[in-house]
């Protein structure tokens, strides 16, 4: 609910490196996106050493409920990123 939403590193790399604009769409809306790294403060179980979560962040990603399954339709040649919630 504040907005951000964890992605895998090899994700952030990808969209990063496409150089392009970034969009996401949500229940028919399209906002900007913003790529973040935040250093680690969970202390995950088995995670060594320091570590960075990679996260996408939006205003219109605070409309996820809390807990909320999703999947990524991703185009990185667009700079889209389809967001469907999973019942």
């Amino acid at each position: 609910m504040d907005g951000r939403l964890e992605i895998p590193l090899s994700l952030a790399e990808r969209l990063s490196a496409s150089g392009e604009p970034l969009a996401v769409s949500l229940l028919g809306d399209e906002e900007p996106v913003q790529l973040e790294a935040m250093a680690c403060t969970c202390a995950k179980a088995g995670a060594s050493g320091a570590h960075v979560h990679n996260f996408l962040s939006s205003e219109i990603l605070k409309s996820l409920p809390a807990g909320a399954n999703v999947s990524l339709a991703v185009d990185v040649d667009e700079g889209l990123i389809r967001i469907e919630l999973e019942s």
